[in-house]
């Protein structure tokens, strides 16, 4: 089994307009809801390919309750700690005409110290049955950024392989760990490591770097031009197909979702960002904050553009 770990999970809210106007009313034409957050979209994306997963984290009020009646509709476990703050809601802005979309998100939390020593038991157990444990997102008010590197070590000790997802300083703690991966992007990998990183050389330097001194598994995640992975051994480049992108929200996490999977396969490192780059770009073809389809994954895999460049 694979677990999620969402510390700030959202309601995600999609509304669709056209021509956006600030400053005036605008009608809506499509709302689109669901569960969101780093980690529960990483485990909707592996329910879709049929893996057993379990979501944990926090979840709270009103909301939280709903977005634990919309994972278990989609066959997904759930496992979270309820908490005194309600979940947070984000909204995000489609504008049907071409204007480039937005993005309103609340903070989350604020968490108590019980609620997160509740959440730590909780993931200690759960760490006795899964293989993979995905660490993602941002993290809630109320939460020291050395959150990741505790439950990385919580992971690592009961023998959980894990793949961390993170930013800024949470990240930065969490590598001292020492995750089995990290995928961060372009622009989170030059914040880590603090440089330009503009070249695909550049890039696959850094991925290596990052291999050779604070994971087992570096990859950096770049957009449509794909993904590079490397261990301390071998580097890739994934390149997905040219899709038509609806919204690229849940690119990433599902991902992270085919990353996994490949770890779980061995750790077969090639097959993971083969199956994270088409895994992505069938999300970037849905609509909103829908994940991907299984029949597209399957159908996208073949055409990913696999290449060893170290």
């Amino acid at each position: 089994m694979i677990a999620t770990i969402t510390l700030n999970p959202a309601l995600d809210k999609t509304v669709y307009v056209r021509n956006l106007t600030i400053g005036d009313t605008n009608r809506i034409e499509k709302v689109e809801i669901d569960a969101g957050g780093k980690g529960v979209n990483a485990s909707r994306m592996l329910a879709e390919m049929g893996v057993e997963t379990i979501a944990l984290g926090f979840v709270g009020g009103k909301t939280g309750r709903f977005i634990e009646n919309l994972l278990e509709e989609d066959g997904i476990k759930t496992d979270f700690v309820h908490t005194k703050a309600e979940t947070r809601t984000n909204i995000g802005i489609q504008d049907l005409s071409g204007l480039p979309p937005t993005a309103l998100n609340e903070r989350g939390g604020p968490i108590t110290t019980e609620e997160l020593a509740q959440l730590k038991e909780l993931i200690g157990f759960w760490m006795n049955v899964t293989k993979i444990a995905i660490i993602a997102g941002s993290i809630p008010e109320g939460v020291e950024p050395t959150i990741y590197r505790d439950l990385v070590k919580v992971a690592r000790d009961a023998g959980v392989q894990t793949i961390l997802d993170a930013d800024n300083e949470p990240l930065r703690y969490g590598l001292e760990a020492h995750p089995t991966v990290i995928k961060p992007n372009v622009d989170e990998a030059e914040r880590l490591l603090g440089k330009s990183l503009t070249t695909l050389d550049e890039i696959a330097n850094a991925a290596k770097e990052l291999a050779s001194s604070a994971v087992d598994i570096a990859v950096i995640s770049m957009g449509k031009n794909g993904a590079v992975a490397a261990t301390q051994n071998e580097v890739w480049h994934a390149v997905p197909p040219d899709v038509v992108t609806i919204s690229t929200v849940g690119s990433g996490d599902s991902m992270v979702a085919g990353i996994a999977l490949g770890l779980a396969d061995e750790g077969n490192i090639a097959k993971g960002l083969t199956l994270g780059c088409a895994a992505g770009a069938a999300t970037a073809m849905s609509s909103g904050v829908d994940m991907g389809k299984r029949e597209d994954v399957e159908r996208l895999l073949p055409e990913v553009k696999l290449t060893r460049i170290g």
